[in-house]
């Protein structure tokens, strides 16, 4: 099941890349309506939420997929600013940064186990 847009090859190498590593993702995708429309079933204040759900030792990201020239909508900004206001890591990801091998370099981070310090 392909939407055919141009994040789904990024999506499907980012994926496969964090299987390497041993990480974990968590992507929602989309169901084909009755209509003919592609819908991706939310609750709550779900709309918007990122691709990409990456854990691994060293934390979690939150990373939304774009294409070269694509931009996030009204919503998905606003997840960005509530994660980050707690304090997640989240970011754009777009297939420059996969070239410039800053997509590696961010999951190969997340191998690494956080030292957290005694409160």
């Amino acid at each position: 099941m392909t939407r055919g847009k141009p994040e789904d090859a990024l999506q499907t190498r980012v994926i496969d890349l964090c299987k390497l590593l041993g990480l974990h993702t968590a992507h929602f995708r989309p169901g084909l309506t009755q209509t003919g429309r592609w819908r991706t079933a939310v609750g709550g204040d779900g709309k918007g939420w990122p691709d990409l759900t990456i854990v691994g030792p060293g934390g979690i990201l939150f990373r939304e997929l774009k294409s070269a020239t694509g931009s996030r909508t009204l919503e998905q900004r606003k997840w960005a600013e509530w994660l980050t206001e707690a304090g997640a890591d989240v970011a754009v990801w777009k297939p420059r940064d996969w070239d410039s091998g800053r997509i590696e370099a961010e999951l190969r981070a997340l191998r690494a186990t956080r030292v957290v310090a005694d409160a």
